[in-house]
């Protein structure tokens, strides 16, 4: 099966070259290399114009944002498979092959993924998948292939509370990228945790548990240089979610686990980089959203003793745990670290 490899690029003349050269490098042969090119000024096109490899196609267009480059890379494609890289990402060679493989032995998975290495500045990070909460605890609740098919109700679950997938380790079919509908192009962060959403509502995933990708994060990644944006974004994805789902509550329950456990992550960033008022305006505009408790507690910050807060919290912790009189048995626990969301019907 050929394999069309998207690499959308803004302003990264400095690493894009190692991403490239980490496709050449495939030891699977069957590729075309679509560069798209956001609208660079930094000299990317200059550097690019040097490469000569009959696989490489460089397209250059307007500035429109990280989805619709994209969507113009797919659009371009003529391979039956999909591969994302992100210009500051890597490859490992054998990451195609095994991919590829997999897929020609699963014809009913229409994606697979694999576990990343990450670097973090001085911060090295052997296994993304499980230093993830959710996806992390279920790796290593059992003992699984190297290649899984995985549960596709479970995964959209965990979907809804933390973005463990990244463009990087994907691969999958043209046409389910197509009948997902693409990169939302209205979005300009958490574009990829949008699609994701769609995309695990009817598609079944497989994982391959070998890093076979790595995520370069530097001080310049979108998510770091637009905070606020992010915020937005992400909080307005799960709120967007959790009223289209207001008939299931099971995925109600994993939408506000997801937006709790945002909110407390960007405040968790709004205090390290010492901003201690932006960290109670996010609580409390996830408690408005949530209507959570804890999050107005939390919003207090400074405002109320150390000891209290954390035996406030752990009292809403606890009270959240405990099931009401009469509820629903199968629905799952409130609570993440009580009981593994997930298990149960498809959506």
């Amino acid at each position: 099966m050929k394999v069309s490899v998207v690499i959308p690029t803004y302003n990264r003349s400095h690493v894009i070259g190692r991403a490239l050269e980490s496709v050449l490098a495939q030891t699977y042969g069957d590729v075309e290399i679509l560069i798209v090119d956001d609208g660079s000024i930094d000299g990317t096109a200059e550097r690019l114009g040097r490469v000569r490899d009959a696989r490489v196609r460089y397209v250059r267009r307007g500035h429109a944002g990280v989805s619709a480059t994209r969507n113009a890379g797919v659009a371009l494609a003529t391979g039956e498979l999909i591969s994302f890289l992100d210009s500051d990402d890597l490859w490992k060679p054998d990451k195609l092959k095994r991919e590829v493989g997999f897929l020609a032995g699963h014809p009913d998975v229409q994606a697979v993924f694999s576990d990343l290495e990450k670097y973090d500045g001085d911060l090295f990070v052997p296994s993304f998948m499980r230093a993830s909460p959710l996806f992390g605890r279920w790796l290593g609740s059992a003992t699984y292939p190297e290649g899984v098919v995985l549960p596709r109700r479970e995964m959209f679950l965990f979907l809804l509370q933390e973005v463990f997938i990244k463009p990087s380790a994907l691969t999958l079919h043209r046409e389910a990228f197509k009948r997902t509908g693409g990169f939302d192009e209205t979005w300009t962060s958490s574009e990829d945790w949008d699609f994701l959403l769609r995309f695990s509502k009817w598609a079944q995933l497989g994982y391959l548990d070998r890093p076979l990708a790595v995520l370069r994060l530097s001080v310049d990644s979108l998510h770091r240089i637009d905070q606020p944006r992010g915020e937005t974004a992400m909080l307005g994805l799960l709120a967007r979610e959790r009223e289209a789902l207001r008939h299931d509550p099971e995925a109600l329950a994993a939408v506000q686990r997801g937006l709790r456990e945002r909110v407390k992550q960007f405040a968790w960033y709004y205090d390290e980089a010492g901003c201690p008022l932006a960290a109670t305006r996010i609580h409390l505009r996830g408690f408005r959203i949530t209507r959570d408790p804890e999050l107005l507690v939390r919003a207090a910050g400074g405002w109320v003793p150390r000891a209290f807060r954390a035996w406030l919290v752990g009292c809403l912790r606890r009270a959240r745990r405990r099931p009401a009189a009469g509820a629903r048995r199968g629905v799952p626990s409130r609570d993440p670290e009580r009981q593994r969301p997930g298990a149960g019907r498809a959506p």
